[in-house]
């Protein structure tokens, strides 16, 4: 995660840079669109129709189409300006305070290097693996003292924030591991640590926990595995995707409906997922008009769902899924087996449906701008700065998965938050050290 100085920059191909993180995640955010003018429903359908779907063959209004298309150009051009901006804040010489905080964390480094534990594995290698263990182990003990959430879904209403948000740490530090490892051996043991991750997260219930690993792991890989083999990997990695969707999925929703887990439910829920959200972002648009409904509240009450209960006082607000759920007409309660849920429904609205919600085009616009100047400062910066990636990865990994359920989330808006502190204190360090340097001579 920490290599030396001298540790050779990441050589990057045509293959990986087709499999960067940027170019994955708009692939599918235009696959997730394209699927729902498929008719792949119809192999399905009755499974779907006993689950009460009502969006089979939807297609939405044009003007969502503009909209989705849109959000698409802007996010592009944050991407493109996030690269100029990483290949020219390193101009600009820092202060005497920077290069002061740089050479106290050298020193920091190669003291924990020092250590004999550390040195014999390498010192990132082994702070990622010992973060591991905590995550791994949070997730334990949630699924001890509170349920294993994938067999019994009722569960997943009385988990544990702070539990859950600690085992989320294995979607870092498994990437992490990979990018630190020194040798086939501990290459072999983060292969180790992420199927026996996938496992873990899977049995919180919720099939997107183990698709984020999946994908952060898959773009780790890119950086760090043969270019060769890339698109090997592609394939392999996808079909594990698909199949931790279907399975979990599939166990879940019987879990809700009472529905018999198959292969066309699993592909059906596939369809129906990306339908319904489309749906609901065709009607938000048709509700709210151009300069939002909700005027930032979305937003500040999604940041404020994520701090401690120790910490706020009085009810939390629900964060912004939840809120389009109630403005949108959704269910106000469910009823799981004999457990009376008593919370109204949560609508995926896709990447851009919060934002004009809240905000409108102008929200949609500031949210896709910064969502793709982190993507392209960190993407440009990744292969000279390996430390990067597994920051880059954990962040594209909750994006590509806020293509279904936006980023107005409390583990999402915190990886975003996280990405932006990570390049504020690599934009100030690298330019410490960019400044730190001797100017060679001229040679007369």
């Amino acid at each position: 995660m920490f290599p030396s100085a001298d540790s050779p920059p990441v050589k990057r191909t045509l293959s990986s840079s087709l499999l960067s993180p940027f170019s994955v995640l708009m692939v599918i955010y235009f696959a997730y669109f394209a699927l729902v003018f498929s008719e792949v429903y119809r192999y399905a359908y009755w499974d779907l129709m006993n689950l009460g779907t009502r969006v089979l063959g939807f297609h939405p209004l044009p003007v969502t189409i503009v909209l989705y298309v849109y959000g698409a150009v802007v996010i592009a051009c944050g991407f493109l300006g996030g690269l100029i901006v990483a290949r020219r804040v390193f101009a600009v010489p820092a202060g005497n305070v920077s290069r002061a905080v740089l050479e106290r964390l050298a020193r920091l480094w190669r003291g924990l290097a020092t250590l004999p534990g550390l040195r014999a594995f390498g010192t990132a290698y082994a702070l990622s693996v010992a973060g591991w263990l905590a995550s791994f182990g949070a997730n334990v003990l949630q699924d001890v003292v509170g349920g294993v959430g994938l067999t019994d879904i009722a569960t997943r209403w009385s988990q544990s924030p702070i539990l859950v948000f600690v085992a989320l740490g294995q979607i870092f530090f498994v990437p992490a591991t990979m990018v630190a490892a020194r040798s086939r051996r501990q290459l072999a043991l983060s292969a180790a640590l992420f199927f026996v991750s996938v496992a873990a997260l899977a049995t919180l219930g919720a099939r997107h926990l183990p698709a984020k690993l999946i994908v952060a792991a898959f773009l780790a890989a890119v950086y760090v595995l043969d270019p060769k083999h890339l698109w090997r990997l592609a394939a392999g990695f996808l079909l594990l995707l698909l199949i931790a969707l279907g399975v979990v999925g599939a166990m879940s929703k019987q879990g809700i409906y009472g529905a018999q887990s198959s292969a066309r439910l699993a592909l059906g829920l596939t369809y129906s997922d990306s339908a319904s959200t489309i749906s609901n972002l065709d009607r938000i648009v048709q509700m709210t008009p151009s300069t939002g409904a909700f005027h930032g509240t979305l937003l500040r009450d999604s940041i404020l769902a994520g701090v401690p209960r120790t910490l706020f006082k009085g009810p939390k607000p629900d964060y912004a899924n939840y809120q389009i759920g109630r403005y949108l007409g959704g269910r106000k309660f469910f009823v799981i087996g004999d457990t009376v849920i008593n919370r109204s429904v949560s609508l995926a609205p896709t990447l851009l449906g919060a934002a004009y919600a809240d905000l409108g085009v102008p929200g949609v616009v500031a949210q896709m701008l910064l969502l793709g100047l982190l993507f392209g400062y960190l993407q440009a910066r990744a292969p000279a700065a390996r430390w990067l990636i597994p920051f880059l990865v954990t962040y594209a990994s909750y994006v590509v998965h806020a293509v279904n359920v936006g980023v107005h989330s409390p583990q999402t808006l915190a990886a975003i938050a996280s990405a932006i502190a990570v390049v504020a204190l690599d934009a100030t360090l690298g330019r410490a050290a960019a400044g730190s340097r001797p100017v060679p001579k001229e040679q007369p």
